[in-house]
């Protein structure tokens, strides 16, 4: 309510007459009639003969302002200044509800409940909407998803183990067959560039894996541009590194 009454404030003068207009108003409803073109024959016929009365105008009832927050006795016993906050609070009042804003409703943007996402949530979640969960959300996300990245690690760890190892026996089809599915899981593991910082990172670190045993199974097989290619997107590697921290930083200053 005060962020929205400061911007009004400007609006102060404008409608410091808003009593006046309301307690001197002398303007009756005016009914709806019917069109003359409406009207049958006969009662236009009786409107011509009949003869016209006119009648004292009743007074002029002032408009109820049910809405605002004090009478107007009490408002105009009030200091210039009082009058002049109350006049900005009640203006910022009517936009509240006139566009459907409020400070409740922006905190409520605001933070976000770990109970819309689906697990696991290092998939689900994106680095945004990570900093918008309450401390205690943030922290049951960092105990699931601190699991996940040590079951990621184990695994990765495994099969690259597995795939130098059927290197060392010149199988190398299927050594390469088992870094290219590394490979292409940290690849799924970071395709969403708004996604979570720590899960692209453990994404890129499963790439890095599977270039490194690339670089060795290439240099074996003598197979010069496959070697430059795995180098080349471990460059890119590098690179989204140092995008993803100035991401989170950018993210940490915005909140």
């Amino acid at each position: 309510m005060k962020k929205i009454a400061a911007i009004f404030a400007g609006c102060a003068i404008l409608i410091s007459g808003l009593f006046l207009l309301f307690g001197n108003s002398s303007d009756k409803d005016t009914p709806i009639t019917e069109s003359p073109t409406s009207l049958s024959p006969a009662k236009v016929e009786i409107s011509q003969e009949a003869p016209v009365e006119l009648q004292a105008a009743e007074p002029a009832q002032p408009a109820a302002v049910d809405d605002f927050p004090i009478k107007k006795e009490q408002f105009e016993s009030l200091s210039p200044e009082d009058q002049n906050e109350i006049l900005v609070e009640f203006v910022a009042d009517f936009w509240e509800k006139e566009l459907g804003i409020s400070d409740e409703t922006n905190a409520e943007e605001k933070s976000l409940s770990l109970e819309i996402f689906n697990r696991p949530y290092m998939r689900t979640l994106t680095e945004r909407e990570y900093l918008q969960l309450s401390p205690e959300d943030r922290e049951k996300a960092d105990a699931e998803i601190g699991e996940n990245c040590q079951e990621i690690r184990s695994y990765v760890l495994d099969v690259v183990a597995d795939a130098e190892s059927i290197m060392a026996d010149k199988d190398y089809v299927n050594a390469e067959a088992y870094l290219v599915h590394i490979l292409q899981m940290g690849r799924e593991l970071g395709a969403n560039k708004e996604g979570m910082a720590l899960t692209r990172l453990i994404g890129i670190s499963c790439r890095n894996r599977a270039l490194n045993g690339m670089v060795k199974l290439y240099t074996q097989t003598g197979d010069d541009s496959k070697v430059q290619i795995a180098r080349e997107h471990m460059w890119e590697n590098q690179k989204e590194i140092k995008e993803i921290a100035e991401m989170v930083q950018q993210a940490e200053a915005n909140n």
